[in-house]
C-alpha cells in the first residue's frame, strides 16, 4: 500500500506541473460523486404506496401528517406530495403551483454539484494535453541546446514523461463523464416522477370537479400540472 502510494506521488513528480490540478480534480470529482452516490440511495422511494396512503386518508376525510407520508423512505416525491396534501384545501391553481414550485426545488437539489462534475470531465483531458505540450517543449528545447546530439534514450524519456499527463487526464475524465451520465439519468427519472405523481395528486383531489373549487388562476391553464423537468434549474 506504502509502495503504490510512493509510486503515484514520484508519478506525479515526474508528469511535471499539470499533475497538481489534475490530482486535485480527481478529490473533488471523487468527493462528489461519493456525496452524490449516497444521495440517490437516499432517495429510493415508493410513489405508489404513498399515493395510495393520500387517497385512502382524503378518502376518509382524516387529517393528514407527516408521518403519514413517510411510511416509505423519505424522497423527493413524497416531500413534494405531502405538500401538495397540506394545501389540498386552497384552489386547484394555487395547488399546481406550490407543486411545480416545490418540484423544481427538488430538481434543484437532485443537481447539485453536477456541474461541477460536467466541468471536470471537460477540462481534466484539457488540462492533460497541456501538460504534455510542455513537456514536449521542454524536451526538444533540450534538443535544440544540444543542437541534435541527444541521445535517443533522454529524449524518449522526456516524451514518456510528458504525456503522463495526458494519461492522467483522461484516465480522470472517463470515470467521472460515466457517472455524471449515471446522475443526470437518476435526475430524468425523478423528474419524471415528480411531474406524474403531481399531476396524479391533483386529479384526485378534483376528481369530482371539472373547475377550481375556490379560485381561478388568470396565468394557470385548468386542468394539468406543468410539467416538470430538469431543463433550466
Amino acid at each position: 500500500m506504502i509502495e503504490t502510494f510512493t509510486s503515484g506521488i514520484e508519478l506525479m513528480g515526474k508528469g511535471g506541473v499539470m499533475m497538481y490540478p489534475i490530482f486535485l480534480a480527481s478529490v473533488i470529482a471523487v468527493a462528489i460523486i461519493i456525496e452524490r452516490l449516497i444521495f440517490f440511495k437516499k432517495c429510493k422511494e415508493n410513489p405508489d404506496d404513498i399515493l395510495t396512503a393520500i387517497k385512502e386518508l382524503v378518502g376518509s376525510n382524516k387529517h393528514i401528517g407527516g408521518n403519514d407520508l413517510k411510511k416509505s423512505k423519505d424522497g423527493p416525491v413524497s416531500r413534494m406530495l405531502e405538500v401538495g396534501v397540506e394545501a389540498r384545501k386552497e384552489p386547484r391553481w394555487k395547488l399546481e403551483e406550490k407543486l411545480t414550485v416545490h418540484g423544481q426545488e427538488e430538481i434543484s437539489g437532485l443537481r447539485k454539484n453536477l456541474r461541477v462534475l460536467e466541468v471536470i470531465a471537460t477540462i481534466s483531458p484539457l488540462m492533460g494535453l497541456l501538460g504534455t505540450v510542455i513537456g514536449m517543449v521542454k524536451a526538444f528545447n533540450k534538443v535544440a541546446q544540444y543542437k541534435g546530439q541527444v541521445d535517443p534514450s533522454l529524449l524518449a524519456g522526456g516524451i514518456w514523461e510528458a504525456l503522463l499527463t495526458t494519461a492522467a487526464g483522461l484516465a480522470l475524465a472517463i470515470p467521472v463523464v460515466i457517472l455524471l451520465n449515471y446522475f443526470e439519468r437518476k435526475v430524468e427519472s425523478i423528474s419524471f416522477l415528480l411531474g406524474k405523481y403531481g399531476q396524479y395528486l391533483v386529479h384526485h383531489l378534483y376528481e369530482d370537479q371539472d373547475e377550481p373549487s375556490n379560485g381561478h388562476n388568470p396565468h394557470a391553464t385548468s386542468g394539468a400540472q406543468p410539467e416538470l423537468t430538469s431543463q433550466g434549474v
